[in-house]
């Protein structure tokens, strides 16, 4: 059984407890009014963080002092759907902004890459709609050169056996056009000046613009310009995306209204993931009050690089027009 302990002293009278009692309540209550500086309920002024001391927020994670010191702002009723959707909207410029620059940077390395070969051949493919035409698809056996540029092609489909050969500097500045076919046997060279109306009747890019180097620069070219302005396009990026068996960084651009991009509503680019090269572009364009089928009726243009040999040594007469395989006359 536990037992109580008292002491063994006189304890004074109930009287002088209650005097000595009110005598230090007192002094501790004037001790604190002299101390600190009243502050009325509703006063919320922000602490100045340098003033403050913070020995005794020592060990602590930083984000932990943060949420001592710094004043919390609450957003007044009304205003929390403008600020998320404010905040929602910066943070979706940011991921477009990331997007846009990591595929700039990507196409430059792969232009650097490439550059390392004074020259590659390939099968392209296309497809264009021209004055408002689709035309046929066609497979193209296609040599190029960096410097002098130069550019060789010849037609697998469509008007199977043509052949294309342009060379900076040389014929005048003119390509040189040998139709398939029987047409092929019998019509001599055509000549034709690489951006006339005639060369340009059947193609929406020049021959002064084809080969892989060329369409990676005018996709840098189309993405700084996106950059600047008011309200970037739509950018979502995909990547590990099979193209021909080899693993390829998907980007899809998507532009808000005309105004920011005339020609170009959607389009859709692959780029190597180990060449950093485009291998496959889609581009769509805005549909008209006719449209029926959108994404049918507004493709304008798909271009597809496969088959890439890169380490192959062509010859110089690769580039001539005297070569006895092509047979210009």
């Amino acid at each position: 059984m536990m037992r109580e302990y008292r002491s063994s002293k006189r304890q004074p009278n109930t009287r002088r407890r209650n005097v000595a009692a009110a005598m230090i309540a007192g002094g501790a209550l004037a001790f604190l009014y002299y101390s600190f500086e009243p502050v009325a309920a509703e006063d919320n002024r922000p602490v100045n963080i340098a003033s403050v001391d913070k020995t005794d927020l020592t060990g602590l994670p930083d984000s932990v002092i943060q949420s001592q010191i710094e004043p919390k702002l609450v957003p007044n009723p009304g205003e929390t759907e403008s600020v998320a959707n404010s905040t929602s909207s910066k943070a979706t410029e940011l991921t477009n902004r990331y997007a846009l620059l990591y595929m700039v940077s990507q196409l430059e390395r792969g232009i650097e890459k490439l550059k390392e070969h004074d020259c590659y051949s390939v099968t392209f493919e296309r497809l264009e709609r021209i004055e408002g035409v689709l035309h046929d698809q066609q497979e193209i056996d296609l040599k190029v050169r960096h410097a002098p540029f130069s550019v060789y092609m010849k037609w697998r489909s469509g008007d199977k056996g043509r052949q294309l050969l342009f060379t900076e500097k040389e014929n005048d500045g003119r390509m040189l056009v040998k139709l398939g076919g029987l047409k092929g046997r019998f019509l001599p060279t055509i000549k034709l000046d690489p951006k006339g109306s005639r060369a340009m009747a059947e193609s929406r890019h020049s021959v002064a613009q084809a080969g892989i180097v060329n369409l990676a620069r005018e996709l840098i070219l189309n993405r700084q310009k996106d950059l600047k302005l008011k309200q970037m396009p739509s950018c979502v990026i995909t990547e590990n995306v099979k193209f021909h068996k080899r693993p390829c960084t998907q980007v899809v651009v998507e532009y808000r209204s005309a105004t920011d991009s005339p020609v170009y509503r959607r389009t859709i680019t692959m780029i190597d993931e180990k060449l950093h090269i485009p291998v496959y572009v889609r581009n769509y364009t805005w549909p008209s009050e006719e449209t029926v089928d959108v994404e049918e009726e507004t493709l304008i243009e798909c271009y597809c690089f496969k088959d890439l040999h890169l380490n192959e040594q062509l010859a110089d007469v690769t580039w001539k027009k005297s070569n006895p395989r092509y047979r210009f006359r």
